[in-house]
């Protein structure tokens, strides 16, 4: 995970990247659903699942185990 140093700027880390996973959500989305719409914003795959997991230990989304529909706070 990145986050924000004097080498690396704000808009760099991962923690500011949050906000385009929370930017236009919408009810239904799936997890590959999400990436799709989210994969000009992350280098790779693994910045997006570090980004998810903070946001599911912070409680602002949950996942469905039957479905992978996400489900926003």
């Amino acid at each position: 995970m990145l986050v924000p140093t004097k080498f690396t700027r704000l808009e760099e880390s991962t923690i500011f990247k949050m906000k385009c996973i929370l930017a236009n959500k919408t009810d239904g989305e799936t997890v590959l659903d999400l990436l799709n719409r989210t994969k000009n914003y992350f280098y790779d795959a693994s910045e997006f699942l570090h980004a998810l997991d903070i946001l599911f230990v912070l409680n602002l989304l949950d996942v469905q185990n039957d479905s992978g529909v996400i489900d926003y706070a």
